[in-house]
């Protein structure tokens, strides 16, 4: 049995609640065998033993009168007494009760008065009157200056309260009375605070953070906690949107939690559901699918291969919403390729000459059309064994501005990166760079193993801000650059939202800065996080610029995918500008279209064209492209062109037992020269397919969900109920659990389009 230390499992067995006693054998046995889990065990039983003393030198609250009263009369859901007092309820209340003696009595120790105004019922005419109420906050929790690391302490001046006003529309009908539970938090902008902070300007990365610095004249300066306030530099008034009042935490700004109580009017700390943005700003690009073509007319198909998995999660965000995507925001290609499949990786080494993939291909008929043909084509790459990695140059490049103060955000990012540095050591270095309005070196490049220097620049980020980019890519890049390692892994890891709007913000300036730092050896792996204003186009471009991955993460769940699961073929690569072009046979075929891949498209004189990039694979990663073939004998119309009246048909001998020819080309990482791989697809080698592989029939599954959420005309007449069936007879041993997962976001679409 093979396990990592953050398996669920291994928490369970260090604290002995695995009842299965042949599981339980099995994971003595794996821990026996790896030092990092005997001290991964050590370590969960420690903080075990910690906890359970503090839980039992916990003096238990005396009830009031009241409670005792409402415990009486309140009826009671029995439940068995060995589970409420199981492990993971002690461990849990016990860790809760820590967090409030160690954070109450730092939140009572200062507080000043703000004055709040909250608006009485409005009359059926809609006029508002409003009336003042004092509310008391901690000083701890109003906006200011976080500390940087290895800086000076930056202190705030004094600032004037800001005045805030609850706005509420009141409701028409008894029937809308809910719409009272619906406030809207506006600044006064009269009253907006003044802060003055000075700037630490940065000369040496490796000595210095950059947190004041500006990074152009729009007049933005230092970098600041919460939403859409701006610190001034000088006698410059403090500009305002939205507005946070959290200084060092994590959770959402405390105005945007406040709520009305039923029956008064004073605010109480309470959080409000999570609705959608009412202005929704998420941005995709067009994505126009590919028609048939002639191989008459276009008998070459190429394109650059695509390992990015960004449009399934965020497809997975939009349907566990309640809601369907946008059809630009199905990228079919990254539907496919998100998951694992059992292509057998290459039989040679690359010591014995081998390739850095193996290649398969195979046939079968088109679900959703059964006249046509089904080609799959799956590259391969070999397993690297994590011992065998090369050293890694990792530069955080982390988006820490307002539009990042949400809990699926910068607190998921910051969980996200805590996975990855958790499988890194002493071989490994890692520097953290933020941006918002400016942009800082919060962590200079250190080795990976000092735990607690990094976990502590990640505990002392908060969100607040506009976005500078720009300025941050190019100190992200900087920083990677003074730590090249020869033969290393070197790379910048940006995570964001994509709502870059200050300072270098155009696609094609940040794209050519991406594009040219590649070259130079340092690649760009990009992570979207969040909702509301993402902006899939720019990230995409970056990454794709950038020759780096992209991924989406809207959960814990999928933060584990991306860091642990697939963590080796997301940050190495074991051959770049991988492109593939495919000859079709117009004997056998009449039409042809690949399936997806509309953004990654080359001209069919790009394939032989060192000097042209194209996309990367890693260790162990799975590529896999479909094409729809139309038989010779079907009834099809195809745009054509008048015969050329200057330019006489080649003659060309055709190969009637041949479907199509694929070819492939790629580097050696560090190679500028690339190798050509030849297969031919024979036309006899077809499957029905309730008799293809589990990999086919999945990925076909797959396929057609993209097809029907892209409303496509080739899938209108096949179902998602169909698609569903198609894809549970082909889950197979699902490690992970994802493919179950895809056949429930397939029932939830079938269900939303009805």
């Amino acid at each position: 049995m093979k396990l990592l230390p953050e398996d669920p499992r291994i928490t369970a067995y260090a604290l002995g609640e695995i009842a299965d006693e042949q599981e339980r054998k099995e994971i003595e046995a794996a821990v026996k065998e790896s030092p990092e889990l005997q001290q991964a065990v050590a370590a969960i039983q420690e903080m075990g033993d910690l906890l359970g003393a503090s839980f039992a030198d916990e003096v238990a609250p005396e009830l009031s009168e009241f409670e005792k009263a409402a415990m009486e009369v309140e009826p009671r859901n029995e439940k068995p007494v060995g589970r409420l007092l199981s492990w993971p309820v002690l461990s849990s209340a016990a860790a809760i009760a820590l967090l409030a003696i160690l954070l109450v009595p730092q939140l009572l120790q200062k507080e000043e008065d703000y004055t709040f105004q909250a608006p009485e019922r409005a009359d059926a005419q809609g006029s508002k009157e409003y009336r003042e109420v004092d509310v008391s906050i901690p000083a701890e929790l109003i906006e200011g200056t976080p500390m940087p690391i290895n800086a000076k302490n930056l202190e705030p001046a004094p600032t004037a309260a800001p005045r805030m006003i609850m706005e509420m529309n009141a409701p028409k009908d008894e029937d809308s009375a809910v719409a009272s539970a619906s406030t809207k938090l506006k600044l006064d902008l009269q009253q907006a605070p003044t802060v003055e902070a000075s700037a630490v300007e940065y000369e040496e990365l490796a000595d210095s953070v950059a947190l004041g610095a500006s990074a152009s004249s729009s007049g933005y300066s230092n970098l600041v906690t919460g939403t859409g306030v701006t610190l001034s530099r000088g006698s410059q008034q403090a500009t305002a949107g939205r507005v946070s009042l959290a200084k060092q935490v994590a959770s959402p700004a405390l105005v945007d939690r406040f709520s009305i109580a039923e029956g008064g009017c004073f605010p109480e700390l309470q959080p409000k559901p999570q609705l959608d943005p009412k202005f929704n700003t998420e941005t995709y690009d067009v994505i126009e699918e590919t028609d048939f073509r002639s191989p008459l007319v276009a008998p070459l198909s190429t394109f650059s291969i695509d390992v990015d998995t960004a449009s399934y999660a965020n497809v997975r965000r939009f349907l566990n919403q309640g809601q369907l995507p946008p059809a630009d925001a199905v990228r079919i290609e990254e539907l496919i390729n998100y998951f694992n499949y059992s292509d057998a990786a290459p039989s040679e080494s690359l010591e014995e000459g081998g390739d850095p993939f193996a290649v398969h291909m195979a046939q079968s008929y088109a679900p959703w059309n059964s006249e046509n043909r089904l080609l799959r084509i799956a590259l391969k790459g070999y397993e690297m064994p994590w011992e065998e990695r090369p050293a890694s140059n990792l530069v955080f490049l982390l988006d820490v501005s307002g539009s990042m103060n949400q809990q699926n955000k910068l607190p998921l990012v910051k969980e996200a990166m805590g996975l990855l540095i958790r499988r890194l050591d002493e071989r490994d270095r890692v520097a953290i760079v933020v941006y918002a309005g400016a942009s800082g070196l919060v962590l200079p490049s250190t080795t990976a193993n000092n735990h607690e220097t990094i976990e502590y620049a990640l505990n002392n980020l908060k969100a607040g801000g506009s976005t500078n980019a720009g300025a941050g890519i190019e100190l992200a890049y900087k920083t990677a650059r003074k730590h090249f390692i020869e033969g290393g892994n070197n790379r910048v890891i940006l995570c964001t939202d994509g709502d870059f709007n200050v300072g270098t913000t155009h696609r094609g300036d940040l794209a050519t800065i991406a594009e040219e730092q590649a070259d130079e050896g340092v690649s760009l792996t990009v992570l979207g996080f969040g909702m509301g204003n993402y902006k899939d186009g720019m990230l995409e471009t970056l990454s794709n610029k950038g020759k780096g991955t992209y991924a989406y993460v809207d959960s814990q769940t999928e933060a584990r995918k991306v860091f642990l699961e697939d963590l080796a073929s997301n940050i190495f690569k074991i051959a770049k500008d991988v492109k593939i072009q495919v000859e079709f046979n117009s004997a056998q075929v009449k039409a042809y279209r690949l399936i997806g891949y509309e953004n990654r498209r080359l001209k069919a004189e790009d394939f032989n064209n060192d000097a042209k990039k194209a996309g990367d694979i890693g260790p162990g990663h799975t590529v896999v492209a479909l094409y729809e073939i139309v038989p010779p004998s079907a009834d099809i119309e195809l745009p054509g062109v008048d015969t050329l009246r200057y330019q006489a048909a080649a003659e060309t001998e055709l190969v009637p037992s041949e479907v199509a020819t694929v070819k492939l080309r790629y580097k050696q990482p560090d190679g500028d020269v690339s190798k050509l791989i030849t297969h031919a697809v024979s036309s006899d080698e077809i499957n029905e397919m309730n008799q293809s592989s589990e990999d086919l029939r999945f990925s076909a599954a797959v396929a057609a969900f993209g097809l029907k959420l892209s409303s496509s005309e080739s899938a209108e007449d096949y179902g998602f109920g169909e698609i569903r069936e198609l894809a549970l007879k082909a889950q197979g041993k699902d490690i992970g659990g994802h493919r179950s997962e895809f056949i429930d976001l397939v029932r939830k679409a079938g269900e939303l389009s009805q």
